[in-house]
């Protein structure tokens, strides 16, 4: 990386080629539709591109990228209302070598995306900044202009239905 100045083209190449799946798979999870999730890692890449000037040297820049995209991901959705989705395509990585572990994969991202599916709009998009963005409360409240009573209710509904959809994995697992 350059140093004192933005980020070099080389800086984002890099970026890309190393972090581009996970931008994908983040907005694919928020806007349950292909299309709109990469149209959100495009917009990113062109705005985190065009404000590299605006990037802190203490931060990472895959990271940087990484927010900026859950950003467009949400504004993807803000513009898209009432919110018809597509279900969402497996994006497990199948790098495991034991075909049951596959399948068990496959299983386990279908039935997360169906669990996902049944939340709200404001659920789903809580659980997976929260959970599995690590965003933190405050960080969803200012993002999605809620208050933090609002925000935590939203994260609590999801989990307990996820829990209660996802309830038989645990029981077929139990048999095996």
């Amino acid at each position: 990386m350059s140093i004192g100045g933005a980020p070099t083209q080389a800086d984002f190449h890099e970026a890309i080629s190393s972090r581009s799946d996970r931008w994908y798979s983040a907005c694919l999870k928020i806007t349950r539709n292909p299309e709109m999730a990469a149209d959100a890692v495009q917009d990113a890449l062109l705005n985190a591109w065009n404000k590299r000037h605006q990037f802190e040297r203490s931060a990472r820049l895959d990271t940087w990228i990484h927010s900026i995209a859950i950003n467009a991901a949400l504004n993807q959705i803000r513009k898209s209302r009432p919110g018809v989705f597509q279900p969402l395509e497996s994006d497990v990585e199948t790098s495991a070598e034991e075909p049951r572990q596959v399948l068990e994969d496959y299983e386990l991202e279908d039935s997360l995306a169906g669990a996902l599916a049944r939340l709200s709009d404001v659920e789903r998009v809580c659980f997976v900044l929260k959970h599995l963005e690590q965003w933190r409360v405050k960080e969803i409240c200012d993002e999605l202009s809620l208050n933090e009573g609002r925000v935590k209710q939203a994260v609590f509904r999801a989990v307990k239905k996820l829990r209660i959809s996802m309830q038989n994995l645990q029981d077929e697992k139990d048999e095996r």
